[in-house]
């Protein structure tokens, strides 16, 4: 396709008459892996949401594939659309009484009418990808807390997506299971051109993975290419932003 996989121009985000952010404009091409950094952190998660069509914005515009949501005058685009994104954020979580292989196939089953035993082979590969094989028949109640999270992203990734959004998928996670989970994500990458949009907590990790970084950062948003992001130089920056908030409480 030409043009970008998302593209955000002029975005405003209020919230009971506060501006989270404003003014905010970027785009995620083909196979391009962006960071946002974010303070406070929620100011990502809504941008998130925004991108994955479940919020509006206040004013400004979003376009998916070359089409802005104004563009889409049927709800069946929408659902396309959507089938289209994969999200996750840090309450998606696994439906308790069905087994690993039943939650990851399940969308197989419900949106492309796939039999049964057609869903269960269709992701054999990827529950082995993600080392879930072994553990398919149990519940998530019976996982690890990393082997639950790895299960949320299989599930997403079996619908083949070409826009990825995730929140902050490094917290909690081992360096062993997340250095498992960034190489899935490269191989997605490679292989299908998958794109990421990744709200981050840890700076470093725009050196690790992404092309890009989006700092929101009092509501402005700023666009760095990675080679030019330095993680220490914003820990320093937002260290001594929160001094000045304290030395301001201080003196009132």
């Amino acid at each position: 396709m030409n043009g970008p996989i998302l593209s955000c121009e002029n975005l405003e985000y209020c919230e009971n008459g506060t501006c989270l952010f404003e003014g905010v404009s970027f785009r995620l091409d083909m196979g391009q892996r962006g960071i946002v950094l974010a303070e406070p952190h929620r100011c990502a998660t809504f941008l998130l949401q925004i991108c994955g069509t479940l919020l509006s914005p206040t004013s400004g515009t979003v376009s998916w594939f070359g089409r802005a949501r104004e563009q889409m005058d049927k709800e069946e685009e929408i659902y396309h659309l959507r089938r289209r994104i994969g999200l996750v954020h840090r309450e998606t979580s696994l439906i308790s009484n069905m087994t690993i292989l039943d939650n990851i196939s399940l969308g197989l089953q419900y949106h492309e009418n796939l039999q049964l035993e057609q869903a269960y082979a269709r992701v054999t590969d990827l529950l082995r990808q993600f080392e879930l094989y072994e553990d398919r028949h149990l519940r998530p109640a019976e996982l690890t807390f990393e082997k639950r999270r790895l299960a949320v992203y299989a599930r997403e990734l079996v619908k083949e997506p070409q826009l990825f959004l995730l929140e902050h998928p490094s917290l909690d996670l081992g360096e062993r299971v997340y250095s498992l989970l960034l190489e899935i994500f490269q191989t997605c990458t490679g292989k299908n051109g998958c794109s990421f949009l990744i709200a981050a907590i840890q700076p470093e990790v725009v050196n690790r993975l992404g092309d890009w970084v989006l700092i929101l950062d009092e509501g402005r948003g700023e666009r760095l290419e990675a080679n030019r992001f330095d993680p220490a130089d914003y820990l320093a920056a937002m260290r001594q932003r929160k001094a000045g908030w304290s030395g301001n409480r201080r003196s009132e």
